[in-house]
């Protein structure tokens, strides 16, 4: 439930800033893109049934690199599937980016047919402290991704 009401503030405050123009001096926006490298990511869906069942796992962990292609840090994301279809599946996934400085966590529920999603940034450490915001995700394949982080800080 925590979670639900994390989300609903972070929607609101993304969609509607004119609640918060008397603390809009406070806020610091902050945007950037980081990129997977498909070439040391590992998707594991060993746990997997066919077909899979709901609350079965699949996990991804890979390198993260930054606009220059320089190592910017790491992602491990937690998935378990909700629903299955016969072309589909339905993820409730939690995700932390391990990034020079601190941490980021995210989650997000999405179909793997979607290539294109928004994930909910929950909280973060160090120099991410505080923050909340929203994550553009372009999947290209699992363990190959483009994550557009919009951050917002007090």
């Amino acid at each position: 439930m925590k979670r639900f009401i994390q989300m609903l503030a972070v929607a609101a405050m993304l969609l509607t800033p004119t609640f918060f123009t008397s603390s809009a001096s406070a806020l610091t926006n902050t945007q950037f893109s980081l990129t997977s490298d498909p070439t040391t990511a590992v998707v594991d869906f060993s746990h997997l049934t066919t077909p899979p069942l709901p609350g079965q796992p699949i996990t991804i962990s890979e390198n993260l690199k930054d606009s220059n292609g320089n190592l910017a840090g790491s992602a491990f994301i937690a998935c378990r599937v909700v629903l299955f279809t016969t072309t589909d599946l339905l993820l409730d996934c939690n995700a932390t980016f391990t990034l020079t400085g601190g941490t980021i966590t995210g989650h997000a529920t999405f179909l793997t047919s979607q290539h294109n999603y928004t994930a909910v940034v929950l909280s973060g450490t160090g120099v991410y402290k505080g923050v909340i915001g929203t994550v553009q995700v372009l999947d290209r394949a699992p363990g190959d991704e483009t994550y557009n982080f919009n951050l917002l800080q007090l």
